[in-house]
């Protein structure tokens, strides 16, 4: 006799809580690629833009790293406004002091988070993260081969350099989302349907 199997896959316990695969569930955007250092107290602000990807925010973070280890370990203010660049509304900020030894420049990139949790972002929207510091020790890693398509570089220096073409360059950055209290729930509940449908069928699971 053949048994017949009840599999609940993740798109089926979507439906059935009544969501699509595209929000809710958190998610993570990294770009580890880093090709150079730029210290944040000559670009104050520095950062990078991005699109959101889901709506609960968790936590940002940059590659730091020691450009000037002499000097003072000043605490570094990150802040997230809406839209790209720092006109638009200021949502949050964050200040911490990173840990004093920290990767020279060129070294393996080392992310360090800032804690946004409680922020909800609006799904494909743009919002820019920058950081400042009063500082010359601490830089942060950049890219110039435009790796992170929904975004760019943004900083203040008048001269741009190394930034002439900021929307070919990335900072290393990630930022990670977390799922939505409800979103949980309902997946929850799916489950527990098909379980129901599939044991009232006479279906092993």
């Amino acid at each position: 006799m053949k048994t017949k199997s009840c599999f609940a896959s993740v798109p089926l316990l979507l439906l059935l809580g009544g969501l699509t695969p595209s929000a809710g569930f958190g998610g993570t955007i990294l770009q580890n690629v880093g090709s150079g250092d730029a210290q944040i107290a000559v670009y104050d602000p520095i950062g990078q833009s991005f699109v959101a990807d889901d709506v609960q925010l968790s936590t940002i973070a940059f590659a730091f790293s020691d450009m000037n280890l002499g000097n003072p370990n000043s605490p570094i203010t990150m802040s997230l406004y809406a839209g790209t660049g720092v006109g638009g509304t200021l949502l949050d900020s964050v200040t911490q002091t990173l840990p004093f030894v920290l990767p020279g420049t060129g070294a393996p990139l080392q992310f360090i988070d800032f804690n946004f949790a409680g922020n909800s972002l609006i799904l494909g929207a743009t919002y820019t993260a920058v950081v400042t510091t009063t500082s010359p020790k601490v830089g942060v890693a950049y890219n110039v081969n435009d790796v992170y398509a929904g975004g760019q570089v943004f900083e203040s220096y008048a001269a741009g350099d190394p930034f002439h073409n900021e929307a070919g360059y990335d900072l290393a950055f990630r930022v990670v989302t977390v799922p939505e209290p409800g979103s949980a729930v309902l997946v929850t509940l799916g489950g527990l349907a098909m379980l129901i449908r599939c044991r009232r069928s006479g279906v092993s699971v």
